[in-house]
């Protein structure tokens, strides 16, 4: 889809497990393309398949002022989405800053080693369920507002394409329904993985280790209204996506279904 909006200059985290069938790397280089004020961090969270080599080899090909904006983070074990995520945010915010990394961030292979400048940093998920053109929609709308933190959802309406099974679609209602009451907002959807927010949210939402893997979403916007109070709720603006994509070979199966109640209840008791 064609950009007619304007783009604020934004570092994305790309989480990246066993991802090798499902990276488009040529979305990725359009968008690296179409947008220059784009940086992407992509995070190899110890990956047992060739998701590296992808990587690789699509830097590769990259010319170098494509190269300057791509950075690869290539991490030994498997620690999961929400360190990945964190891990990439944290590196992004110390290179910025010229602050010290922390160890368990430190120690990874890298490759890239372009200078970070954004406005606006977030994460994104690797399938591209999400495409990456949205992001200047997001801004778009956001732009009279000037939030601090954008989030995307999953709202099925005229004139979107939001595709989800029927078993995504219910399951997250109900999802959705627990967080918002546990909440006390009026939140559609807390875990679309497409969340973008200014660098000074960076050490209030990131900084320390999140208790849950799956609900790191739900624990950032937990942090938030310990941190801001009642004043949260204006500091952050949720979206509707005009396109979403159900990508086939998600890493969430039933048995995490399941848990899904007990880590809700456990994500709010730690955070009371």
């Amino acid at each position: 889809m064609a950009h007619y909006f304007v783009m604020e200059k934004t570092c994305l985290i790309i989480p990246c497990y066993n991802e090798s069938e499902r990276l488009d790397t040529q979305a990725y280089l359009r968008e690296l393309y179409n947008n220059p004020n784009l940086t992407l961090i992509f995070v190899n969270d110890g990956s047992n398949d060739t998701t590296l080599d992808v990587l690789l080899h699509f830097f590769s090909k990259c010319n170098s002022q494509v190269q300057d904006r791509i950075h690869i983070l290539s991490y030994l074990q498997n620690k999961g989405k929400a360190t990945a995520v964190q891990r990439g945010l944290l590196w992004a915010n110390a290179i910025t800053n010229n602050t010290q990394l922390p160890a368990f961030v430190r120690d990874c292979e890298l490759i890239g080693s372009g200078i970070i400048d954004a406005n606006y940093y977030g994460f994104w998920d690797a399938d591209l369920a999400t495409p990456l053109s949205e992001l200047a929609w997001f801004y778009h709308l956001a732009k009279d507002t000037d939030p601090d933190m954008i989030i995307g959802s999953r709202v099925a309406r005229l004139g979107s394409k939001i595709e989800r099974t029927a078993f995504r679609h219910y399951s997250g209602r109900l999802f959705a329904t627990f967080i918002s009451q546990g909440l006390g907002w009026k939140v559609h959807d807390t875990q679309c993985g497409a969340k973008i927010f200014k660098s000074h949210l960076i050490p209030i939402c990131i900084e320390q280790p999140f208790k849950t893997s799956w609900l790191f979403d739900v624990e950032m916007l937990l942090r938030m209204k310990k941190h801001f109070g009642k004043n949260a709720t204006n500091l952050i603006i949720e979206i509707p996506l005009r396109t979403w994509n159900d990508v086939k070979g998600s890493k969430i199966g039933w048995t995490d279904f399941v848990k899904v109640p007990y880590q809700i209840w456990k994500v709010f008791r730690d955070y009371k």
